[in-house]
């Protein structure tokens, strides 16, 4: 399956980056979730940074609840950091409270430094 139209797949230094851009249309967030999982089956990887700053959504509750759920649901078995802009989140993190209930080990960032550094930390070290 070649990446869906919107999103952009980088592999560094043993962690993926995922990068939805303007063109991410929030209602393919099964789609994308199903492809970034089938990309993670087939390279595996020590953690995931998924960028969403670019994108128009989540909006509101639902809809981050919803991203909370797909998280838990094809990303299980990794840890997850999510780039969001501050106008993307709610003060509770519903997304986040949602797919840590369900077994994900998730994380919001609002700085985009922050976001680098907890990836950096489950990087591999260099060989």
């Amino acid at each position: 399956m070649s990446a869906p139209t919107g999103l952009q797949f980088e592999y560094v230094s043993g962690c993926l980056i995922v990068r939805a851009t303007g063109s991410a249309q929030f209602e393919q967030r099964l789609v994308f979730a199903q492809a970034i999982a089938e990309a993670l089956s087939r390279q595996p990887v020590a953690a995931l940074l998924l960028n969403l700053r670019e994108t128009v959504g989540p909006t509101n509750f639902m809809e981050r609840y919803q991203l909370g759920e797909l998280a838990a649901h094809y990303l299980p078995k990794i840890p997850i950091a999510v780039l969001m802009r501050e106008d993307q989140t709610d003060k509770e993190l519903i997304g986040r409270q949602v797919a840590r209930n369900r077994g994900a080990d998730l994380e919001v960032f609002l700085d985009p430094a922050a976001a680098e550094a907890w990836l950096k930390k489950y990087a591999p070290p260099a060989a």
